[in-house]
């Protein structure tokens, strides 16, 4: 029996879209469907190994994934997008305002103390949690996780100088040497999926690992 994780209804009332979850023995699943007069239409799914657990926290979300990317077939949410670090579901987000606009300096000034902004390209803002990366997420459970889906081939010591770097440091290409919008090695991808807020076990699947 299948589990509905998440559902986007979006303002324009013409569809709406439903995540659900199948766990067996060995496999967890999750399915992305779009949904038009009321027919479910399947659109994309991703499989990983059902090692016993999966990693939990507020900032890592399915619905992260699935509705702040172009990657799964359904469309950005992009009103969901520009308040979700704010509302502690993401530790940062890129947020599709242009960065030069009076919208871009009045989305600014209504963001919380804890929370900052910096241009990320014209047409865009980094927004994120102050902090460092390791005062999110946990380091150790996660490297443990990667490894008991059978994942070794990383190097754990840049993953944690990225651990330790301020949240600002990744809105800033020039500096931290790649693009939350393209990924990298692997490395980067492991700690640009934390940092959009993707789910754990999904970038292990994006990766290739079951």
């Amino acid at each position: 029996m299948n589990e509905i994780i998440c559902v986007a209804n979006y303002t324009d009332g013409k569809c709406s879209y439903q995540v659900e979850r199948e766990i067996s023995e060995k496999e967890i699943t999750i399915s992305i469907f779009e949904i038009y007069k009321g027919r479910h239409y399947e659109k994309n799914t991703i499989k990983y190994k059902n090692v016993g657990e999966e990693y939990a926290t507020p900032f890592l979300s399915w619905y992260n994934l699935i509705f702040c990317s172009n990657n799964y077939g359904a469309p950005p949410d992009y009103e969901y997008m520009h308040r979700a670090v704010q509302e502690n579901k993401k530790t940062a987000a890129t947020v599709y305002i242009a960065s030069n606009s009076d919208e871009a300096k009045a989305f600014v000034e209504t963001l919380p103390k804890e929370c900052g902004a910096l241009p990320y390209g014209p047409s865009m803002i980094y927004v994120y949690h102050k902090g460092r990366l390791s005062d999110y997420f946990d380091f150790e459970r996660i490297q443990a996780l990667y490894e008991k889906h059978g994942v070794f081939d990383v190097d754990w010591k840049k993953v944690w100088e990225y651990f330790r770097k301020d949240l600002s440091y990744f809105g800033k290409e020039k500096y931290c040497g790649f693009s939350l919008q393209s990924g990298g090695v692997r490395e980067q991808m492991i700690v640009t999926g934390l940092i959009l807020g993707y789910p754990v076990e999904s970038t292990i699947a994006f990766l290739g690992y079951k």
